[in-house]
Parts: C-alpha cells; sequence; structure tokens
C-alpha cells in the first residue's frame, strides 16, 4: 500500500464532518452524469475500493439511498481493479441538487459555492476531493530504498474551472498551490512537504500527517549526515594536499642539503612533518608541544626555503 492509499484508507475509515459536501467533491472528481431511461443520474468510478465503500455508505447515510452492489472490473494493463456505481433513481436529480451539481441555470461543475459556507464544509468537501481524484508523492522511506523523488500532491481533474476553484480553495486556505495541465487533466498541486502535511491534518487524515513528518524529519537528518560528511571529506583532500606540499619542500630542503643547517625548531617540524605525514595539524602541532598557529607559520617558512633553492 503505497503513501496515497494509507492516506485515503485513513479518510475512508470514517465519516466527514458534512457528508454532504465530501459527496459533492467526490462526485465531482470521480464521477459523471448518465441520462438512463429518459432520467438523469450519477455514476462514479474509482481504484480504490475504501473510496467505493465509503461513497456508498455516505449516500445511504445521507440520502437514504442504497446503491447496489456495483460493478467491479480488473485493468490487466494497470493490474488494478475499478469499482463503479451507477444510480438514475428517482431522487437522482433531488441529490444532484443538494451536493450542487444541478442548479437553475443547468450542470454546475464549479466549486458549489453556497454548499460550502463553512470551513468544515470546505474541508470536507476538499477531502471528497483528494479520495476521488487526488495522488501523494512523497521520498521513499530509508527501508524501502533510496529515491530522489520530492514531494507532490496533486488532484487529476477533468474540468478546468473545477480545478482553477479547487486551486482557490487552497490558495485561501493559505497553502501555495499552482495549477497545471498534464495528460489532459488539469491538476491543482502542492509542492511543499510542510504544506502538504498541514492539507492532511486539515482534511481529517493526522496519522498521515504525523507519517509525513516521520519522513521530513529523516530525510533531513540523512541531509545533514551527509552534508557533515561531504565537510569532512573535503577537509580530509585539503590536509592532505597541505602534508604533500610540505612534505615535498621538506625532501627538496634535504636533497640540496639545507636541511641539516636549518635553525632546530624549522628542522625538528620539518622532521616530524615527514616521519608523521598522516597526523593533522593539531594532533602534529601537539606532538611537537607548539601551537596549530605556530606550526602553520614554520611550515610555511620551510616552503618558501624550499622555492628559494
Amino acid at each position: 500500500m503505497n503513501f496515497t492509499e494509507r492516506a485515503k484508507a485513513e479518510l475512508t475509515e470514517r465519516s466527514a464532518e458534512d457528508k454532504k459536501a465530501y459527496l459533492s467533491g467526490f462526485l465531482r472528481a470521480a464521477g459523471s452524469l448518465v441520462l438512463s431511461g429518459g432520467k438523469i443520474g450519477f455514476e462514479f468510478s474509482t481504484e480504490n475500493e475504501g473510496a467505493a465503500k465509503c461513497a456508498k455508505r455516505l449516500f445511504f447515510s445521507a440520502f437514504s439511498v442504497e446503491l447496489g452492489e456495483g460493478k467491479e472490473e480488473s485493468d490487466a494493463l494497470n493490474k488494478k481493479q475499478r469499482f463503479t456505481f451507477l444510480y438514475a433513481g428517482e431522487r437522482a436529480e433531488h441529490i444532484l441538487r443538494e451536493l450542487g451539481i444541478l442548479a437553475q441555470g443547468g450542470v454546475e461543475l464549479g466549486v458549489p459555492a453556497e454548499l460550502l459556507r463553512s470551513d468544515g464544509a470546505k474541508k470536507s468537501f476538499l477531502r471528497g476531493v483528494f479520495v476521488g481524484a487526488g495522488s501523494l508523492t512523497v521520498p521513499k522511506r530509508k527501508e524501502e530504498g533510496e529515491s530522489s523523488t520530492g514531494y507532490h500532491l496533486g488532484f487529476a481533474l477533468s474540468n478546468e474551472d473545477f480545478a482553477r476553484g479547487v486551486e482557490q480553495m487552497l490558495c485561501a486556505m493559505g497553502l501555495h498551490a499552482k495549477t497545471a495541465v498534464r495528460r489532459g487533466k488539469s491538476e491543482p498541486y502542492i509542492k511543499s512537504a510542510e504544506e502538504i502535511k498541514d492539507f492532511l491534518a486539515a482534511i481529517g487524515a493526522p496519522k498521515a500527517a504525523l507519517a509525513l513528518t516521520d519522513i521530513m524529519i529523516e530525510r533531513e537528518v540523512m541531509s545533514d549526515a551527509n552534508r557533515r560528511m561531504n565537510c569532512d571529506l573535503a577537509n580530509v583532500s585539503k590536509q592532505v594536499d597541505a602534508a604533500e606540499k610540505s612534505i615535498a619542500a621538506i625532501l627538496k630542503l634535504k636533497e640540496s642539503g639545507r636541511l641539516d643547517k636549518l635553525k632546530s625548531s624549522l628542522r625538528e617540524t620539518a622532521l616530524a612533518r615527514e616521519e608523521y605525514a598522516e597526523e593533522s595539524l593539531q594532533d602534529l602541532a601537539e606532538r611537537l608541544g607548539i601551537t596549530k598557529s605556530c606550526l602553520n607559520h614554520r611550515l610555511r617558512k620551510l616552503a618558501e626555503l624550499a622555492k628559494e633553492g
């Protein structure tokens, strides 16, 4: 079960705060209008069995409508099941009006402002939209293997006006949402991990929000460790380069016979640098009983003397 499926499972285990607002969002995201026997009806289809069962349960709870068993089909290409429910009964038109999908002017596929007067209704509506057409992409956990994938929350919606309305609702929540067109669908999306976490918490998925927080912390810890390791490697590389240059200067002084003529402090430093080439400057300074600054001064002096020859 991927992260999207886990989040939707949490959201469909219990009812939304506003059932009608949830169904309005879900039907707009995963449903369509149909004509059957000269009567208008609606149909919804989803790959998420929990989402299908939740919608069926809520239609009965909110409207006393039994949707029946529905139709279950196998998608051989994607290796997934698809659950489809059709309702064209005598109460279909009433339900569609209650959900703000049918209005005086005809079909309203945008955001139903009249239905979403409270914050609870708005959150329930977005919850339904997410369950119907939302997807989440997050970096894989450490135990699942490394992944460079970033964070992405998107809604694949067929109606552009509705997509823009969802984008505006997300922005009204303080989230930096944008809309892109992908594969013929208008997709409102959020890329910030913090904002995705806030969205999940707002629509009633606290477990998913906490799981995302764990991933964020794990990724940050790993990034910090990598930064420290890269910094340590860079420092080691610099130390090795500096030691090689110092030893090259010392060998030059030795080959020219000038090393034995140097004053004792420089000669002692040169011999110690050559013998303990792998040691850091700090360790070498402590071995010689001098400060690191003093050691640096002596090594620079040896380099200058080597150039003079």
